[in-house]
């Protein structure tokens, strides 16, 4: 009796902490269309409110902190955009993160939320018996706790699926197209599809390479930039430490606009997964020709580039054992995608400048990065350095090292379910000495 009532005083908790956030919500969605000049964009904005305010409340179940007032209009559009390309699925998403949320503290929470995939592919298995309850805009809270409370999580395919667990190590892609010899400090194009290719510089000594079991490096370049911004923000001696252990560097071409490099920043293009294809066959290739180390498989970003190296690490957490996010972070919609293995507790370096001066015209870094800091603080089980520099948005020499140096020893490892029935806090550490200038 107790413990039921330890839930419900949790569940009423959250619920009036659902409500003043619902509040906040609604008055910066209110100030953002009130300040609009664009009003077809506002009649629109206006017509997804409902599902617009669901998806920003997931956002905030997702921090430790929910701050609205830092959302922008791009922010709303792209939410938008994900719910209007899915409006079943990302309902679903959002309902269930919504009603675990009241009892994600739990062991009978947590289990549930270790297997979010399976307890969905039930429940959907489940609604297709009761079409008019699952029916779209018909679907509620109510029903989806109910399921949740029948749910066993000691049910047969629940088992089977545990069982598979136990092998926690990295799951690499299979190539989509051919793979071919990486050519080093050139441009590579790399097919991933019938009609889809990329160039990408790469930095590689084949000969160590195939001799070698070295990491493989993603370096993903900032706004009006190009690759060659690798040398700026990782510079020669990372890149040289690298190749020598017989690694790999991959520096991908932006597939989008310059202003906007990669798919998941633009609110038109957010749920393009091109980028992820790309990084697929990257990895898939390096494995190939290479045998790469797969438990060191590393995202590192500045600006634009921090960002996507954050989204690396939820939507290519199968294999992703790091990530280092220079004046990066994460952006509300991010909430909206689910992340590829959620018992994937990946280290991340963080860091950014001065709140107003490390900033671009849509983005404020300070702010982003602390969405990051804060998404992973919730989740638990990670290992974070975060470092808050007096800068603008520049990165002092010292700690591009410091990042690689903070990552370079992370090996992947997806955790049992048994080790993740007890919630672990995560490991943050703020500016440390010898890790932030």
């Amino acid at each position: 009796m107790v413990r039921y009532i330890g839930i419900g005083l949790l569940a009423g908790i959250c619920f009036a902490s659902s409500v003043f956030a619902s509040e906040k919500i609604q008055f910066r969605i209110d100030q953002i269309l009130g300040s609009l000049e664009d009003r077809q964009l506002a009649e629109q904005l206006g017509y997804y409110r409902e599902q617009m305010v669901t998806g920003i409340e997931s956002w905030c179940m997702e921090q430790a902190e929910c701050r609205p007032e830092l959302l922008s209009v791009h922010d709303l559009s792209a939410f938008i955009t994900l719910i209007n390309k899915n409006e079943s699925e990302m309902r679903l998403k959002i309902l269930f993160d919504r009603v675990l949320k009241r009892f994600r503290d739990t062991d009978w929470g947590r289990k549930i939320l270790n297997h979010r995939e399976i307890f969905l592919k039930d429940f959907n298995a489940w609604c297709s018996t009761r079409s008019l309850e699952c029916a779209s805009g018909r679907l509620s809270e109510e029903l989806l706790a109910d399921y949740m409370h029948q749910w066993n999580p000691v049910s047969q395919p629940l088992q089977a699926a545990v069982s598979q667990s136990k092998n926690t190590g990295p799951l690499l892609p299979e190539p989509y197209w051919s793979c071919y010899d990486f050519v080093n400090d050139k441009d590579n194009t790399i097919r991933y599809g019938w009609l889809y290719w990329r160039d990408v510089r790469i930095f590689i000594d084949p000969e160590k390479a195939r001799k070698k079991q070295g990491p493989l490096v993603y370096y993903w370049h900032g706004s009006n930039e190009d690759w060659s911004q690798i040398y700026r923000v990782l510079g020669h001696s990372v890149i040289d430490e690298i190749v020598r252990e017989g690694g790999i560097v991959v520096a991908p071409h932006a597939g989008a606009p310059k202003a906007l490099p990669w798919y998941i920043m633009n609110p038109s293009t957010t749920g393009l997964e091109n980028d992820y294809y790309l990084a697929d066959q990257l990895a898939a290739c390096a494995e190939q020709l290479y045998d790469i180390d797969e438990r060191r498989i590393y995202s590192m970003g500045f600006s634009a580039g921090g960002i996507q190296s954050a989204a690396m690490g939820r939507l290519r957490s199968n294999y992703i054992a790091a990530i280092a996010s220079y004046s990066g972070g994460q952006l509300p919609w991010f909430s909206l995608l689910f992340s590829q293995a959620p018992d994937n507790y990946y280290r991340a370096y963080i860091t950014y400048g001065t709140r107003g001066e490390d900033k671009v015209p849509l983005v404020e870094f300070a702010d982003t990065s602390e969405s990051l800091v804060g998404y992973l603080e919730w989740r638990g089980f990670h290992e974070l350095m975060v470092c808050q520099q007096s800068r603008g948005h520049t990165l002092p020499y010292r700690s591009m090292r410091q990042g690689w140096e903070f990552i370079k020893d992370a090996r992947y490892q997806r955790l049992a379910s048994e080790q993740t029935a007890e919630f672990r806090k995560a490991s943050i550490k703020r500016n440390e000495k010898y890790w932030c200038y």
